[in-house]
């Protein structure tokens, strides 16, 4: 369990520091220290820590298995060193979700311990963005790796303000829902979360600011406390008005237009080829289907890194996988939100998964945040320690 416990932290550190630990090894394939934390973390549980039955093992291996025959039926429309890139986002994605067996496994140990390094994990995320909002306001200068031009917005140590938003939205749902048990003074609970709210602002991620407001209507829901829904209207008319003045700026507009059409262009893309594929191009072999179709990645300094994606998580399963890979990953996220209704009222880490995963899944119709790797490893840490909590 120690080793165990040296590798926890490792894992929450690597996921503070997000795109800054990662490392490009060409020809699109990249590595970083959150997935050799991840790595290392989920095979000592395997050698060591496994344990019985696991709820979501069957939606899982049936949606890995679907992953896996899209590429099967197009081996023979990629050069291998294509299939191989290809193949490994495969692999990365069954790395991720085996962190659900690790927290189911070890969750209840580990509990304090695991939701400190959360806690301290996201904070550290929040300090980096408002530095960087503060000091490094533009990412013009790493145009020529691949990242967008994104200006005067907090995009932290993800270099992209609008995953930064959605991970700044699960830490802040993480903090409100467990607060009682997390801080033993409640105004230091407040300040963090005055302050992630001003982080997710700083984002002017319109994506993010909708994930939180479809999050906060979910839980009023949930708890039956209809105020939270009008709180949540009049914050979000008064943010409009205070924010407006800095509308002349594109980046900082919140009615901006064209980042809108530029995503409804990838969709409609992505549809097309779909039609003429609809079994799938092969999970996560979109980058190279879009060339022999025509729509080449047009960067100026090489690959973009959106460039493998589809600016929505659905249609993004649905053009890589097929129709039967977009029925396996319904079912999977079917399963996962009944995991987290289970006994939901007393469960707080059932409600911190449901009211995560609603707000997430309206904010996937804008970005492919469903398959973004540091929510993904959220996202199955949570829906693990739900399971941990339910256990006898």
């Amino acid at each position: 369990m120690v080793l165990l416990n040296l590798l926890l932290i490792f894992l929450f550190t690597s996921f503070s520091f997000g795109e800054l630990g990662r490392i490009g090894l060409g020809n699109a394939i990249s590595t970083g220290l959150i997935d050799v934390s991840v790595l290392l973390f989920s095979l000592v549980w395997f050698l060591k820590h496994r344990k019985g039955h696991y709820a979501l093992w069957k939606p899982i291996a049936i949606f890995a298995t679907a992953a896996l025959v899209s590429l099967v039926l197009n081996f023979r429309n990629y050069p291998q060193n294509q299939l191989l890139v290809s193949s490994l986002y495969l692999v990365r994605w069954i790395l991720y979700s085996s962190l659900y067996f690790v927290f189911a496994d070890v969750g209840k140990k580990l509990n304090k311990k695991i939701t400190k390094y959360m806690v301290l994990s996201g904070f550290v995320i929040l300090l980096i963005g408002l530095a960087q909002f503060v000091l490094y306001p533009s990412l013009r200068n790493l145009y020529y790796m691949g990242w967008d031009e994104h200006l005067y917005r907090l995009f932290s140590s993800y270099l992209d303000p609008n995953f930064a938003g959605v991970i700044l939205v699960l830490y802040f749902i993480f903090v409100f829902i467990k607060r009682d048990e997390l801080f033993a003074n409640k105004a230091l609970s407040y300040i963090i979360l005055i302050l992630t709210f001003l982080g997710i602002v700083l984002t002017y991620s319109r994506g993010a600011l909708l994930m939180f407001a479809v999050s906060a209507v979910t839980y009023a829901v949930i708890i039956r406390n209809w105020k939270i829904i009008g709180l949540t209207a009049a914050l979000f008319i008064g943010l409009f008005i205070i924010l407006s003045p800095r509308f002349y700026l594109e980046n900082t507009n919140l009615l901006r237009t064209v980042s809108t059409q530029e995503r409804l262009e990838t969709s409609g893309v992505a549809l097309r080829i779909w039609e003429k594929n609809p079994l799938g191009v092969g999970f996560d072999a979109y980058r190279y289907a879009r060339e022999k179709y025509g729509e080449k990645d047009l960067s100026l300094f090489g690959p973009s890194h959106s460039g493998a994606g589809v600016d929505n998580s659905f249609i993004f399963v649905l053009v890589t996988a097929g129709i039967e890979g977009i029925l396996a990953y319904l079912f999977l996220l079917w399963k996962i939100f009944g995991l987290g209704f289970r006994k939901m009222k007393t469960n707080k880490w059932g409600m911190i998964l449901v009211v995560s995963l609603s707000g997430l899944i309206i904010n996937s119709l804008t970005i492919n945040s469903l398959f973004y790797s540091f929510i993904m490893i959220w996202v199955w840490i949570i829906a693990g320690l739900t399971e941990s909590s339910l256990r006898e």
